[in-house]
This record gives C-alpha cells, sequence and structure tokens, in this order.
C-alpha cells in the first residue's frame, strides 16, 4: 500500500522547467586599415575570432544576445550591450562592453557576444577578454594577450606572441615566432613550436611537444604539473632540477641524474654547446620527459 501511494504521488512532485526567452541583435562595422596601425580588442562576455581579411579594412561582425524567463527583461536587458569599433590614427579599437545609466538597474539576464573580427595578417593585435574564448588564426603579426576566465585557442600565428591567462586554458598549434606565457590556474597545451618558448604557470598542468623546429625553452612551474614530449630529442639539450615534487624520466636519453638534497631532484643532459637548451625548474610539481 505504501509503494502503490508513492506512485500515485511522484507524478505531482516534478518541478517546472524554465524556459529562456533569447533576443539578438547583429551589427556590422567596417574601417579603414593603414599599414602600421594596431588593433586594439577589449570586451567581456565575448567569443571572440580574429582571422586574417582581405584588403585594408577591418571588419568586426557581432552578434550581441540577453537570455531571460522574461522576454521584457531580455529585450530591456539587450540595451545594454553596447559596440564601438573606431580607427583614429595609429589605433583601431573595438570594444563590446555592458553599459548602463547611473540610475539604471542593472541588467538581470544572461548576456553574451560572439565577435568574428577580420584585419590584414600582419596587423598586430593587442586583445584582452574576460568570461569568454578568444580564437586566433592564420596571423603573421605579434599579439598581446590578456583575458580572465577566458579560453585561448591560438592556431598559425608567424609573429611574436605574449600572453597572461587567469582561469582560461590555452591551446597553441604551430606558432612560429617567439612565445612567452605567464598563467595562472590554468592548462596550456602547446605543439608545433617553431621558436624561444618560456612559460611560467601556476596551478596548472602545462604540456609541451618538442621537435627540431623548436627553440630554447624555458619553464617556471608552481604547484604545477610540466611534462615535455619530445619527437627528436637529440636536437636538445636538458637541465631540469624539480624541489617537493616527481622527476619522471621516461625517454631512453643520457641523463646525468643527481640529488643536491633530500628534496631536491635534478637531470642534465649536455651534448653540444650549439644546441638550444630545455630549462625547467618546478616547485610542488612533477616534470615528466617522454
Amino acid at each position: 500500500m505504501r509503494f502503490f501511494l508513492l506512485l500515485l504521488l511522484l507524478p505531482f512532485s516534478s518541478p517546472a522547467q524554465t524556459v529562456l526567452q533569447v533576443v539578438t541583435k547583429n551589427i556590422r562595422k567596417t574601417v579603414p586599415y593603414k599599414p602600421g596601425a594596431t588593433l586594439f580588442i577589449h570586451s567581456e562576455k565575448a567569443e571572440i575570432e580574429v582571422l586574417p581579411g582581405t584588403g585594408p579594412t577591418v571588419t568586426v561582425e557581432a552578434e550581441l544576445s540577453a537570455r531571460h524567463p522574461s522576454l521584457d527583461s531580455a529585450r530591456a536587458d539587450l540595451e545594454a550591450w553596447k559596440l564601438v569599433v573606431d580607427a583614429s590614427g595609429g589605433k583601431i579599437a573595438v570594444r563590446a562592453y555592458i553599459g548602463v545609466d547611473a540610475k539604471a538597474p542593472l541588467p538581470v539576464s544572461g548576456l553574451k557576444a560572439k565577435l568574428r573580427i577580420t584585419a590584414p595578417a600582419d596587423c598586430p593585435v593587442r586583445l584582452s577578454n574576460s568570461f569568454g574564448k578568444a580564437h586566433l588564426e592564420k596571423r603573421k603579426g605579434p599579439v598581446v594577450l590578456q583575458g580572465e576566465f577566458c579560453a585561448f585557442q591560438l592556431e598559425e600565428l608567424d609573429g611574436k606572441v605574449e600572453l597572461e591567462s587567469r582561469y582560461g586554458k590555452v591551446e597553441g598549434r604551430q606558432l612560429s615566432g617567439p612565445v612567452s606565457m605567464q598563467v595562472k590556474r590554468a592548462d596550456i597545451e602547446l605543439s608545433g613550436i617553431s621558436n624561444s618558448c618560456a612559460v611560467k604557470s601556476e596551478y596548472g598542468n602545462v604540456s609541451l611537444e618538442t621537435s627540431r623546429r623548436t627553440g630554447a625553452v624555458t619553464m617556471q612551474g608552481e604547484k604545477s604539473d610540466i611534462r615535455i614530449t619530445t619527437t627528436n630529442p637529440a636536437t636538445h639539450n636538458f637541465e631540469v632540477k624539480t624541489t617537493n615534487g616527481e622527476l619522471k624520466l621516461r625517454h631512453p636519453l643520457p641523463f646525468t641524474i643527481s640529488q643536491p638534497d633530500k628534496n631536491t631532484q635534478q637531470a642534465l643532459l649536455q651534448r653540444d654547446q650549439s644546441l638550444p637548451l630545455v630549462k625547467i625548474v618546478a616547485h610542488f610539481g612533477s616534470v615528466d620527459i617522454r
């Protein structure tokens, strides 16, 4: 009898589902590009693509949206999205942000922006984004990137790459210019590196695939696990030091291993002074060379 009563009550206990109303607006803006100008991108809650374009222009295609159970609230909050595209002097500024008047109520909807930006491949880019994603592809000019809770995808970049990330994963493939990255509480995966590479990591996992084209590598890890996968180990020297961590040497390389104190392990491999050096210093994290 108790089991039968329970079955009768179950259909009446399921919670109601909330349906979100979504409103969007699309904006397209184009400004002229002069050689030597730098593209500045600043946004929040955005998914950003920066791709090579054709012709001396910078084009921004934006899809701005608001989500809320109330259609009226979503429509009202959509107006909080602001998009500015301006070219003056040697600077092209693209800014997508949420702005309301001082006395106006704050938005209650879920707000999101999608930006697709095309610019000449050799145009330098400086990008800042939070709570979103950034994808840069097939660029020849230098890039400077900064993100918080922003995932980065970098593909086929020929210029210098400088990146700072907090709480956002970084993926880089086929990077031909010098690479400098500083991350905190974020994972890094790099492959196809054809130049020097310097990484500082706190509280994250670092994975780097080296080849005969990879230049000098410097890594500093603090409570980070570092993994080096080498496809051609004869092209590099190695200098590895771990403190309060684990050293894993899975590759049959003739390392010289030492232990200066009970908490420190070192591994050296010096074959030719002309070879680039892979130097790793890690505290409270493992180093895995395979």
